[in-house]
């Protein structure tokens, strides 16, 4: 996950860094969230409370499986991460905005 604000940063620092021409770069915030803390993250931007209940993994993938939802099971459940070191590294770029503050200015700016 990025932030527009962030992406918009890291595609001027690759305009204008030498060692950008002909790389591919990973982007993210460089936090990694699960769904519940993403939902938290707006809930609290929009000055609401999240109300989640724990529900085991094995029994969302089985009902999944049975109603042949597989994929879209495991990509709620499973890992989204992505390691953005190499372009933090090569383009000494570190994302401005923070995950908290990019979902509060995407909620607060509708």
């Amino acid at each position: 996950m990025i932030g527009v604000d962030n992406l918009v940063d890291l595609l001027v620092h690759c305009i204008d860094h030498p060692e950008a021409s002909g790389k591919t770069f990973l982007a993210s915030d460089g936090k990694d969230l699960s769904t519940p803390e993403l939902i938290k993250f707006i809930a609290s931007s929009m000055g609401k409370k999240a109300n989640l209940f724990p529900f085991p993994i094995s029994i969302l993938k089985f009902l999944g499986s049975v109603f042949g939802r597989s994929e879209e099971i495991n990509r709620l459940v499973g890992s989204l991460r992505i390691d953005n070191n190499y372009t933090k590294e090569i383009l000494n770029w570190t994302p401005p905005v923070s995950v908290e503050e990019g979902i509060r200015r995407m909620v607060q700016e509708k």
